[in-house]
């Protein structure tokens, strides 16, 4: 099963008919180590692990761990948000001409830089939010709020299959979305979302729940296609939903949604079992990353949520599940006994990461201490014996049967402020793992 750092809930395959739309396949650039102002990578330690999609000083490269090769892919603008095709084939990016970051476009391009097409025919800007793959296929969804669902494959022109911005289901047949149902004007606050879903193929939507007075933000759809998740947004409170909510289940039959869990809206804080029966979460309430932070595994059919095992006095974060389903990875810190609301104290704070790997269970739990402090975003790679992650703002690989950690990138030019929102930090706008 391929990994990204952003979550991938809402895909797969349906075909697209259109036309070539005209755009010019670039050829490769393929940069040599000792060039001025390139990426600091090291090929051979990364040999055999999948490809490393990453963004340095604006620009798009990827690290090839099977041919060893370091290629650039853009080059001009800035350039984020890498999104790995299924497959491989592909690599999605978002493209920027300024600064301001307000006018992004959409591009897909060969990872070996043989081919690249900037997609033209979609309402811009095109944010990162809106896009994702299809699993079964290498065709992309891109949904508009208010402007409707397209389909795009690599070098065709977009394809519009609904006016219905919504999600689309992993086996390409059926679209969900949320609609705020008709209100009284004069109070707002009493207004109600509604989920539905509609084939494809077209036919009336069938509403699926109704959330009284809350709202509904839709987090993806079960792995099998026959279920979703969301979250219900009291009073239509950004405030509230910060502080984390209620993530339910539904299945496609209806009835009353299940509630798993309780947790903040960061996608990368979500992680499928390989076999797609399974969601490890980071569970807990305040948008503070460093106070209340669990794990649980949820069965997304049953509603059953089993918390995992937690050292007294700790956090517990950045989840992934190994790619043969045995094990999982995940960052624990020490949980502040006094507030550390600075930027000082929040520095303070991330050097108590540590990196841990545990069975599927949580149990049998142990800290990679060669991998040291400061550690983030841990993620299997293709082999399920080695642990990618972020530390010292640069990427590095350790063997889970020991021996000294490996820097494969950095050290990146511009640093990451982790002081922005409360500790989080979302890696994918720079970095994509493709480990299949």
């Amino acid at each position: 099963m391929f990994m990204v750092l952003m979550l991938l809930l809402i895909q797969t395959g349906c075909g697209s008919n259109s036309k070539n739309n005209g755009a010019t396949p670039t050829p490769p650039t393929q940069p040599k180590s000792s060039e001025a102002g390139l990426p600091q990578a090291d090929p051979g330690a990364f040999k055999g692990q999948g490809l490393l999609a990453f963004v340095w000083d604006n620009l798009l490269y990827v690290l090839d761990g099977d041919s060893g090769d370091l290629t650039k892919l853009s080059d001009a603008g800035r350039a984020g948000e890498p999104m790995w095709s299924p497959d491989g084939q592909w690599l999605a990016y978002i493209g920027y001409s300024d600064a301001q970051m307000d006018d992004g476009k959409l591009f897909i391009v060969k990872p070996d830089g043989s081919r690249s097409y900037e997609v033209n025919g979609l309402p811009l800007p095109v944010n990162s939010n809106e896009i994702s793959w299809l699993p079964a296929s290498d065709v992309l969804v891109v949904a508009f709020n208010g402007q409707g669902l397209y389909m795009v494959r690599p070098g065709d022109t977009p394809d519009k299959v609904n006016d219905n911005p919504g999600v689309l289901s992993p086996d390409g047949k059926t679209i969900a979305f949320v609609k705020t149902l008709p209100y009284d004007e004069k109070h707002p606050e009493n207004r109600s979302d509604a989920l539905y879903v509609v084939p494809v193929a077209g036919k009336e939507p069938v509403q699926l729940y109704v959330a009284r007075e809350n709202g509904i933000c839709s987090t993806g759809w079960w792995p099998d296609s026959k279920g979703l998740l969301f979250r219900i947004d009291p009073m239509h409170s950004a405030s509230i939903m910060a502080d984390g909510v209620g993530l339910y289940s539904l299945p496609l039959t209806g009835g009353e949604p299940q509630l798993l869990t309780t947790s903040l809206n960061h996608p990368e804080w979500l992680s499928w079992s390989p076999d797609g029966s399974k969601l490890l979460a980071v569970k807990g309430t305040g948008r503070e990353i460093w106070l209340n932070k669990s794990l649980a595994v949820c069965d997304v059919k049953t509603g059953e949520s089993i918390d995992l095992p937690q050292s007294p006095g700790t956090v517990s974060l950045d989840p992934d599940w190994s790619p043969d389903g045995k094990y999982i990875t995940y960052v624990q810190a020490a949980e502040p006994k006094e507030d550390i609301s600075s930027a000082a104290g929040v520095a303070s704070w991330e050097r108590t990461r540590a990196l841990w790997v545990a069975d599927a269970d949580g149990k049998n739990a142990r800290q990679i201490k060669e991998a040291g402090t400061g550690i983030k975003r841990p993620l299997w790679s293709r082999d399920g014996a080695h642990i990618v992650y972020l530390k010292d703002n640069s990427v590095w690989l350790v063997d889970l049967s020991g021996g000294s950690p490996v820097k494969i990138i950095g050290t990146f030019p511009d640093a990451t402020d982790s002081f922005g929102y409360y500790g989080y930090v979302s890696w994918s706008n720079i970095l994509a793992l493709y480990r299949k």
